[in-house]
């Protein structure tokens, strides 16, 4: 089956939405690079229904159709012919302008899915009255069908065999009106790629509303000023068929409420309700079962833009029923529903379905349990946590995912908080012993200080003390000067005194002596002062510095235990 959802996994945040809006199991693949989740699709698995495009709001997935091979062929004179999606009178503002645009171009016959729509409830109609079947679900919608062959094999017996809206315009333009061109589909939906490729090449292209109104803004192609209808007959009620509960709206509006139809729609309900009517009671099913991927119908598809209110939608589509029933009474849809007895042959309408192998992956209780040792969770409580932020509605569905190796445990927010709470707590715990460190730390650097300052002062008093002895010897020395000088003259006055002055002449000599030797020791006493009050001067820078570290240290510290006291306070 063709790829339609692509990936552009560099915007790829991890946010789960793809997961969680997606109803099937295993078309996600979250896993981890580089330390970031990332969540790939699985286009094997993938039924494309498009709710994963509009839940991602990082634009990292998209969808493939073919409008770029449509225009490059048609530009290159290949024949096309089209038909166009009755959704286009809602969804396209200038549906009928773009019409002329193309035919410019050079699309040779226009065809307004309406029409099929209108074959398309007459053959469930006429089917129903031939085989009487139990019940049937409708299947216009492709992502629907793609859930069945794909993923439900056992609701094949119940799809409807005759073709959705754009396959019998597109049967009934080449059996019928003999269009041997290319035949290309403007349409509102992304599956609808797969069916085409069902269609055995009957219809060649998929051009979405959306990318057909890129490309024309992209390329500055000029719509004409004059719009332009299609080339066949007036369709039906087939116009609305595009809203929600058309086909049941047509089938009441012919049979009245001659048969039940039961109908859904919307990725959110209608899957969860088709896995319910395979296991319902037989006697408790309808006629028939309308189900619709889109919420909105075809109005709001999967290839259209979501720019516009339901409001608007709902007021274009009550102007196509009103165009459609205006001034016919019922007699013309009968006589309509007639002519196409004629003409149509309802074999031509039908379609047979070949289920799309799908490996599922198997796992065992074992691994479910392994799973959630992964996860952490051991218990009941933890086990049905159900936060739903990994994607799954619940803890076993996201353990199941793990098991089958397509989600990984770091995917768990439970998980993550539940470690990071652990981690908080062990922090926690850690300022708190720092705590305990950081005050005797303080203490310590408080008595520190404190002995530091004590330095300072002795080293002041013992400065203080040797500035005062410095003074002695200094005056100790000017008095051994003084008396050495007297010492001179009194040898001078002993030796004029001749023998007499003799004795007193030795006194003097002695005296002069002592006065020298004096000198001598004051000056070595001064020199050891000096060095000293050197040595005290650099101890005392010295310790200064250390006091003023210390200080600097007990502010930080101090700092340090108020930032810790506020965090656990916090905590």
């Amino acid at each position: 089956m063709r790829k339609v959802i692509t990936n552009d996994m560099e915007k790829c945040v991890g946010c789960n939405l793809c997961i969680r809006v997606c109803p099937m199991e295993e078309a996600n693949v979250a896993y981890i690079e580089n330390g970031e989740t990332k969540v790939r699709v699985d286009n094997d698995k993938c039924i494309a229904c498009g709710a994963c495009l509009h839940a991602c709001n990082h634009d990292s997935r998209s969808y493939e159709d073919d409008t770029e091979r449509f225009f490059l062929d048609l530009r290159n004179g290949t024949p096309i012919s089209l038909f166009c999606a009755p959704a286009s009178r809602a969804s396209l503002t200038e549906w009928s302008r773009i019409l002329a645009l193309l035919g410019n171009m050079g699309v040779r016959k226009m065809y307004d899915v309406s029409l099929g729509a209108d074959i398309c409830t007459w053959g469930h109609i006429r089917y129903i009255q031939k085989n009487n079947p139990r019940s049937l679900i409708s299947q216009p919608c492709p992502a629907i069908v793609n859930y069945v062959l794909m993923h439900r094999n056992e609701l094949l017996p119940y799809l409807s065999p005759v073709q959705s809206p754009m396959m019998c315009v597109a049967i009934y333009m080449r059996n019928y009106q003999g269009v041997t061109d290319k035949i290309a589909a403007i349409s509102p939906c992304i599956a609808k790629t797969n069916e085409f490729e069902e269609s055995g090449g009957l219809v060649s292209y998929n051009i979405t509303f959306k990318r057909l109104e890129e490309y024309i803004k992209r390329n500055n192609l000029k719509l004409p000023a004059q719009g332009r209808g299609y080339d066949h007959i007036d369709s039906s009620l087939g116009s609305i068929y595009s809203m929600p509960g058309g086909l049941k709206e047509n089938v009441d509006f012919m049979l009245g409420k001659a048969l039940r139809i039961d109908k859904s729609e919307g990725q959110k309900v209608v899957y969860k309700d088709l896995d319910t009517f395979r296991k319902e009671d037989p006697a408790n099913l309808p006629a028939v079962f309308d189900v619709l991927n889109c919420a909105e119908g075809c109005n709001l598809g999967t290839g259209c833009r979501h720019d516009k209110t339901l409001f608007e939608l709902n007021a274009a589509m009550e102007k196509a029923r009103q165009n459609a029933v205006k001034g016919r009474d019922r007699e013309y849809f009968e006589q309509l529903y007639q002519e196409y007895d004629k003409t149509l042959r309802l074999n031509d309408f039908m379609r047979n379905y070949r289920p799309v192998p799908v490996r599922s992956i198997k796992i065992d209780n074992n691994a479910i349990e392994e799973a959630f040792v992964q996860l952490g969770k051991h218990d009941d409580e933890n086990r049905t946590f159900d936060c739903g932020a990994c994607g799954s509605d619940t803890c076993l569905e996201m353990a199941q995912k793990i098991a089958k190796k397509i989600n990984t445990h770091e995917n768990c927010i439970k998980r993550a908080h539940d470690i990071m709470k652990a981690e908080h707590a062990t922090i926690v715990t850690w300022q708190k012993n720092n705590t305990e460190a950081i005050n005797t730390i303080s203490a310590d650097i408080d008595e520190i200080k404190v002995m530091t300052d004590k330095i300072v002062s002795t080293v002041t008093d013992v400065d203080k003390l040797i500035n005062l002895y410095d003074m002695v010897t200094k005056d100790i020395d000017k008095i051994a000067s003084n008396v050495h000088m007297i010492s001179i003259n009194a040898s001078i006055e002993a030796a004029r005194a001749g023998d007499q002055g003799r004795s007193f002449a030795v006194v003097a000599e002695a005296i002069r002596s002592l006065a020298g030797e004096t000198q001598k020791a004051t000056a070595k006493i001064s020199n050891a002062t000096g060095e000293a009050k050197s040595a005290l001067g650099a101890i005392s820078k010295m310790v200064t510095t250390i006091g003023e570290d210390v200080t600097k240290a007990n502010s930080d510290v101090r700092e340090i235990a108020g930032r810790t006291n506020d965090l656990l306070k916090n905590n």
